[in-house]
């Protein structure tokens, strides 16, 4: 029994198990400790009245914060107009915007006599995250009536020490004089989980993809200088057509087994084939020169890049948000089809030119390992 104890491996066990609880652990940290903080929210008064102004400076004077947040939850952007606002709900842009209305002033003081709720117009950019825009919608809703009621409050008070009789029915509109009206851009439709279903087939094919290229790689002994080139402009070669059918099948895959219907189905994978060949050459640059540890960092990343993707940037620790997230390559792929399948449908924007300069830098680490020194042990002298 001593004996078999005494086998390294059952030391290996304990010391791995100790090790990937402790890695999945701290993968769990931006999840576990994500909280909204200044969220971007784009605010226009239109009214410019007495009314609108007061309304205005009570939004942005709010400085309410979610639990365990030392920081507002809201970073509020002021705009001129509405179309400079609405233009701001781009990709990576605002998460929603307020547009106090025209007239809010004068339709205020005939309230009286109308008993018509003036509307204010809320705009969701469910694009940015499907989950965060819910939460937003219910907080800013729920500020709004809390806020309106206040200047209602204001209104009947003044009216009463006016001694002025309200039917019950104006009453109750007075008491809320505000209704908001919600609309929602660049829906997520019956999309909204696609922007997450494509990571883990992809980065996963591309690391085995690079595995077997590298023991491939192994077996090959070149005798000159030349033979190293020619087998990497080979592996090259093949990674593009394999990349190609990684990028196609997946889309047909997340069609056919998942049921997602997408409007450019191929333009969505040729991005796909993009970010897949980014991925494989980015890994084999770093696997010719570390090996197989080289490539265990790309795998232990796959537990870590996934929480991080998911969660709004703003609601990520600030380490996490200004010290990983930029750095993570799987992170063009997940915004690229966000980009795509939100926002727009072209095949090139800032993700794709992002995974064209990863490949690129995989691929220039790939090709200097031509000159290591392991290779001239089997160069012909």
């Amino acid at each position: 029994m001593k004996r078999i104890l005494k086998n390294k491996f059952f030391a290996f066990a304990v010391l791995a198990g100790l090790i990937i609880t402790l890695i999945m652990s701290f993968a769990q940290i931006p999840s576990a400790k994500s909280t909204m903080k200044n969220i971007p929210i784009g605010i226009v008064n239109e009214d410019g009245g007495q009314v609108g102004n007061q309304l205005t400076k009570k939004v942005l004077d709010n400085k309410t914060k979610a639990a365990h947040s030392d920081q507002p939850m809201f970073k509020w952007h002021v705009y001129q107009n509405a179309s400079d606002a609405k233009k701001a709900l781009n990709f990576n842009g605002d998460y929603a915007t307020v547009i106090i209305p025209k007239n809010l002033s004068t339709d205020m003081a005939k309230l009286p006599q109308t008993g018509q709720p003036i509307k204010v117009k809320l705009i969701i950019n469910q694009g940015r995250n499907n989950t965060l825009s819910t939460s937003i919608t219910q907080i800013l809703s729920g500020m709004f009536t809390k806020i309106v009621s206040g200047i209602g409050a204001n209104m009947l008070n003044k009216m009463d020490s006016m001694h002025v009789n309200i039917p019950a029915g104006k009453a109750t509109v007075l008491a809320n004089p505000f209704e908001i009206n919600t609309e929602t851009v660049h829906k997520t439709t019956n999309l909204e989980n696609a922007t997450s279903v494509f990571f883990q087939p992809i980065w996963i094919a591309s690391l085995v993809v690079t595995l077997l290229f590298y023991f491939a790689s192994k077996s090959f002994k070149p005798r000159h200088k030349k033979d190293v080139l020619n087998f990497k402009l080979t592996v090259i070669g093949l990674v593009a057509v394999i990349s190609a059918m990684i990028g196609f099948t997946a889309t047909f895959y997340a069609n056919t087994i998942l049921g997602y219907d997408f409007s450019s189905p191929t333009n969505l994978s040729i991005f796909l084939s993009i970010a897949s060949f980014a991925f494989i050459m980015l890994f084999s640059g770093f696997i010719s020169w570390l090996g197989i540890p080289g490539l265990a960092i790309f795998g232990i990343l796959l537990f870590f890049g996934l929480p991080l993707l998911i969660v709004a940037p703003e609601m990520l620790p600030t380490f996490y948000q200004d010290w990983v997230l930029p750095w993570l390559p799987m992170r063009f792929l997940y915004e690229g089809v966000r980009e795509m399948l939100y926002y727009n449908d072209q095949i090139f924007n800032q993700n794709t030119i992002s995974l064209l300069v990863t490949a690129l830098i995989g691929t220039v680490l790939f090709f200097f390992e031509t000159f290591n020194k392991r290779h001239k042990n089997t160069f012909i002298k």
